[in-house]
């Protein structure tokens, strides 16, 4: 059966879409039930299931669904760069995971952490047309903090429907 994710037009629309979003990292993560991450959310099944419905299978007619491995639903992302926060829009769940922890990784580098970083030296992805190197200079990083422009909170950034 083909599934089709919903796009959100309006904000409250956009907002349940990054509720969805995050139940699904739920299921993924800790192996939780569809119920159980989008009450862990603020949310419901069939919101997840009509924002993120071509990442969840179901065993069989009626039964439980579970979160696929990894999925293709774009999702606009915030990237730290020399510059500060630019918005990315990634094409998978595996690229937007690193970026995740790219963000988590500057965060500990910045509390102290100095190999926080190392794995994503060199490292690089494309999108939008464009390749994408994670910022691992400490005095890129460094100038940003001092700035108070590093960002370590919040992943998604809304997206509307044009």
């Amino acid at each position: 059966m083909r599934r089709h994710n919903a796009i959100p037009r309006n904000a409250r629309q956009a907002e349940a879409r990054e509720r969805a979003l995050a139940a699904l990292a739920l299921m993924r993560r800790e192996k939780k039930s569809l119920s159980a991450a989008a009450s862990n959310k603020d949310t419901t099944p069939a919101t997840v299931r009509r924002y993120v419905g071509s990442a969840l299978r179901q065993e069989h007619a009626g039964g439980r669904y579970r979160a696929t491995a990894y999925d293709r639903i774009p999702r606009k992302v915030k990237l730290a760069t020399p510059e500060g926060e630019t918005p990315v829009t990634v094409r998978d769940s595996r690229t937007a995971s690193r970026i995740g922890e790219h963000r988590s990784a500057l965060g500990a580098y910045v509390r102290g952490d100095s190999s926080a970083l190392a794995k994503f030296k060199g490292m690089s992805f494309r999108a939008g047309g464009q390749t994408h190197t994670f910022m691992t200079d400490p005095a890129e990083i460094a100038h940003l903090a001092a700035g108070g422009e590093l960002p370590v909170e919040g992943l998604y950034q809304a997206v509307l429907a044009p």
